[in-house]
């Protein structure tokens, strides 16, 4: 409904001159293909997550959503919004794709694992089967996982079956519609493993290039808007889902400190790689270190 109330939101302050129509994932074109769509003028705005663009450029793609250890959900925003933007558009540009970038919306961290048997140290976790992907899939492979990828509609099956011992999908909230309660006996929080997911908010370059200013401006301004009314409304939603994962019989615990500091190190090492065989993953990379560095140094709690 928030997506729905945003588009509404904006056809009237626009007075007609826009009508957006929210369609959920997969009913104009296929799931994680929005880019494309957008790309191809099949939808004329959309948002989706960087992640899947990795067979178009490179893991330099994933850095846009979120890094392990990375920036905070704020500092993400501000990141894009001072740099990031301008990288990732010089990025489409130079593929030639006909997609521009006006903002994102950012959400909440995500769960840092579910399972079905305790988590005291790291040697627990070795040896265990994780549905995970991406970055953190690598990562974990390194300290002893055997990572299995499945689509999320699977994953209360896999782990009643045994198939999977425990694993990731989303924030508290999105896990507890998807009843995974239902197949685990804990749930561990904690930011580290992905403290945000930042999704850009595209436009198809014609219809932008067709668009008066003031209508670029107020796309712009409300997507900002939208942004934070998205994490406003999840961290609520995360609120109520972490206490009815309690009321299901769900434990609640902080993910233990040396599974936390190996994951840290085992992305340390893949940032580093992956920087010193791609310049243009590294500049992205300084870039977002330095940011957070900065930062830090000077609002710690930001």
């Amino acid at each position: 409904m928030l997506w729905e109330r945003t588009a509404k939101d904006i056809n009237t302050a626009s007075q007609g001159a826009l009508d957006i129509t929210v369609f959920p994932s997969g009913a104009v074109i296929p799931g994680t293909q929005e880019f494309d769509g957008v790309d191809k003028g099949l939808i004329d705005i959309g948002t989706t997550c960087t992640m899947y663009w990795v067979d178009k450029f490179g893991p330099v793609a994933n850095l846009f959503t979120y890094q392990i250890g990375g920036l905070s959900s704020t500092e993400s925003v501000m990141w894009h919004t001072v740099e990031g933007n301008t990288f990732l558009q010089d990025m489409i540009d130079k593929g030639g794709y006909n997609v521009q970038f006006i903002g994102g919306i950012i959400t909440v961290p995500e769960m840092f694992l579910f399972m079905k048997s305790p988590l005291k140290s790291l040697a627990d976790l070795r040896g265990k089967k994780i549905r995970t992907a991406g970055d953190d899939g690598v990562c974990f492979s390194k300290m002893g996982v055997s990572v299995v990828f499945m689509n999320s509609a699977d994953v209360v099956d896999a782990l009643l079956k045994g198939i999977i011992d425990g694993g990731q999908l989303s924030s508290p909230a999105m896990d507890y519609s998807l009843h995974t309660y239902e197949a685990i006996k804990y749930n561990y929080l904690g930011p580290v493993r992905q403290p945000c997911e930042w999704l850009p908010i595209m436009v198809n370059k014609k219809v932008w290039a067709s668009l008066p200013d003031s209508l670029k401006v107020l796309l712009t301004e409300m997507g900002k808007g939208a942004s934070w009314n998205y994490y406003t409304h999840m961290t609520q939603a995360d609120l109520v889902a972490i206490k009815a994962f309690r009321e299901k019989g769900v434990s609640m615990e902080s993910i233990p400190k040396d599974i936390e500091n190996e994951l840290i190190k085992q992305a340390g090492i893949l940032y580093a790689d992956n920087c010193a065989k791609d310049p243009a993953y590294k500049k992205v990379y300084d870039s977002i270190t330095n940011f957070q560095t900065t930062y830090r140094a000077n609002w710690q709690r930001m």
